[in-house]
């Protein structure tokens, strides 16, 4: 005979002909699990319209439920292919001005260019001034290169470097005025080492204008010189004259005699 134990609280079970007790056993083990079950599956919001899927991880694992280990991460994979390119995207604004930089070297000198154009003709310019004639192109120098000692007489050099217009006369050793002027004369002395002094006068027309004299004991030499300014007439004389001692002469020209006219005068 089959016997069946009610639980409190339980309503007694129908009694299904053909079914054994054994059956009846099972039947009643899988109501109770699906008693106990239930109240964990109900996972739903009452407060939200919108029903929402049970999160099994919290509703079917009770506090004796099973815990899986936190699965250990794999190496990472190969990187993916690049992406397609997206759309350039808009300019940004104007920035603000900046400062001016610091002025930097000079460049190097660029090769020259292309010959221009011939420009036009210019304007004929004004007259000038009269050029100097012929007759007021006056000037000489005259050089010593002998020694020279005859005392109170005109002294005569042997070269005569510059002679425009020819009015020194390398003869005589004596200039002439071509024209009424103003004149400058300078001469420069080298004493000869066999006498102690020397003096030597600058004339003109016969008159004594400036002198030089040069003082060394014997076998010393020395050096010495005037300068005058002169308005001569046409035809007056300018020479210089030896008044004692001797002058050294040789191819270093240290004895010289220069004049030239300064300007025209009525």
């Amino acid at each position: 005979m089959n016997t069946f134990q009610v639980l409190p609280g339980q309503a007694a079970p129908l009694l299904v002909p053909g079914f054994s007790m054994a059956s009846m056993h099972l039947s009643i083990l899988f109501s109770l699990l699906a008693l106990f079950a239930l109240p964990f599956c109900l996972c739903q919001d009452e407060q939200t319209e919108t029903p929402q899927q049970p999160d099994c991880n919290n509703c079917c694992r009770g506090d004796f439920g099973y815990r899986y280990h936190q699965p250990i991460a794999g190496p990472p994979g190969l990187a993916g292919p690049p992406g397609i390119p997206g759309n350039h995207g808009n300019n940004g604004n104007n920035g603000a001005t900046g400062q001016d930089g610091p002025k930097g070297e000079k460049g190097d000198k660029g090769d020259m260019g292309p010959r221009g154009e011939r420009g036009h003709i210019g304007i004929k310019g004004e007259k000038g001034f009269p050029g100097v004639p012929s007759e007021l192109q006056v000037a000489f120098m005259a050089s010593m290169a002998t020694h020279f000692s005859n005392i109170n007489s005109g002294i005569i050099f042997s070269s005569v470097e510059t002679n425009i217009g020819n009015f020194f006369d390398v003869m005589t050793g004596r200039f002439t005025a071509p024209i009424t002027g103003v004149y400058f004369f300078t001469f420069s002395m080298l004493k000869h080492e066999e006498v102690e002094d020397v003096y030597v006068y600058l004339m003109h027309n016969g008159n004594t204008i400036v002198s030089m004299y040069s003082f060394e004991s014997k076998g010393k030499q020395d050096t010495s010189g005037n300068n005058a300014v002169l308005k001569l007439s046409k035809d007056d004389e300018v020479w210089l004259r030896m008044g004692t001692g001797a002058l050294h002469g040789d191819h270093q020209r240290y004895c010289t005699f220069c004049g030239f006219l300064l300007f025209e005068t009525k």
